[in-house]
């Protein structure tokens, strides 16, 4: 491989990194859309679910053990759906700016060489290849941290889904949706009730 396609290889995989960031990115929404969605189900198996009357029979425990196992699971997702969200940095090639200013000095550095002009072209072709290599590794490893948190969290979401599932069979079979139980009737009495005894005459 010579040098002209080694400083090629380093470029491609500089720009590939870039654009596994983008993709991250665009998974994460996947990822939060899911969240959502599983996260709507718990409101509403928390909101209608009847604390109060009857016994604990098996279905109540049963429905209490997978909501909470599959809450756990969900915060757990959002943990990792946050690490891999956040505090991610890269590094960037340096701006023109500085690359024109790191020319010029190295212009006055190799000024009074007669091969001037070839130990600039050497020295800028170092600092490019340089930024690839340094910069391209360090994005990888940004990259495979955040697909790992991102893996665990989609592991964790469909994880917590499958026991909201088994949660609410319990909750539908054994009818603890609060929403069902019609309350008591209360009677007022307004005003005395006047009894009469009505003589049964022949």
């Amino acid at each position: 491989m010579t040098a002209t396609e080694l400083k090629q290889f380093y470029e491609k995989l500089y720009f590939h990194e870039i654009d596994s960031r983008d993709k991250i990115q665009g998974r994460l929404q996947l990822s939060l859309t899911l969240l959502l969605a599983v996260g709507g189900a718990v409101v509403f198996l928390f909101q209608n679910f009847d604390y109060q009357s009857g016994a604990w029979t098996p279905l109540r425990w049963t429905f209490a053990f997978f909501f909470s196992v599959g809450t756990g699971l969900l915060v757990s997702a959002m943990v990792f759906f946050v690490n891999a969200f956040y505090n991610s940095t890269y590094y960037f090639l340096p701006d023109s700016r500085q690359t024109a200013d790191y020319k010029e000095l190295l212009e006055k550095t190799y000024g009074d060489f007669d091969a001037r002009e070839r130990l600039v072209s050497e020295a800028m072709d170092q600092y490019v290849v340089g930024s690839y290599i340094e910069y391209a590794a360090f994005n990888t490893r940004t990259n495979d941290r955040r697909s790992a948190y991102l893996h665990l969290c989609n592991g964790s979401v469909v994880g917590s889904a499958v026991l909201f599932i088994f949660a609410f069979l319990a909750f539908y079979i054994g009818d603890l949706d609060k929403g069902k139980i019609k309350p008591p009737t209360e009677v007022s009495i307004t005003r005395p009730i006047d009894v009469r005894m009505i003589e049964n005459r022949k």
